[in-house]
């Protein structure tokens, strides 16, 4: 029996597993006993380990120099997992001009007449819809609507 499978039959799973979850339980302690273990994104008390991860600030996937942003302490924040991978999947977006750097803020005249459009073209395409509704919705008079 090699030493990884005495290892992975005492703890009852990968060595590996066991020593990251280890490595967070303590960080976990020591961010509670320092004041630290409050979330970056909503800034509420994380109190369950679970639900505690390491946030980097700046996004350091495809940074300028990934090296530096991933390691900068300065960078280094904690969050509920559920603030964490919800910033992290967040859409930038259309650049400006565009809807949705209307909806982020711009009032640009770009993204004023973006916005114009969208609606128009929603409208038109939201009567198409609400005239098919119509023809094709069964007699309901005398129901009170929901």
């Amino acid at each position: 029996m090699s030493i990884k499978e005495k290892k992975t039959k005492q703890l009852g799973m990968n060595p590996g597993t066991a020593a990251n979850r280890l490595r967070k339980s303590i960080l976990f302690s020591f961010a509670q006993k320092l004041g630290y273990a409050w979330c970056y994104q909503c800034a509420t008390e994380i109190k369950d380990i679970d639900r505690f991860t390491i946030e980097h600030k700046e996004p350091w996937l495809d940074s300028e120099n990934p090296p530096e942003f991933f390691f900068d302490l300065d960078n280094i924040a904690f969050s509920h997992a559920e603030c964490n991978y919800g910033a992290a999947r967040a859409k930038y977006g259309m650049p400006c001009p565009s809807v949705t750097a209307y909806r982020k803020g711009c009032r640009c005249d770009g993204c004023k007449e973006a916005r114009r459009e969208y609606r128009k073209k929603r409208k038109q395409l939201k009567g198409r819809e609400d005239g098919k509704q119509k023809e094709t919705k069964p007699n309901t008079e005398g129901e009170k609507p929901c």
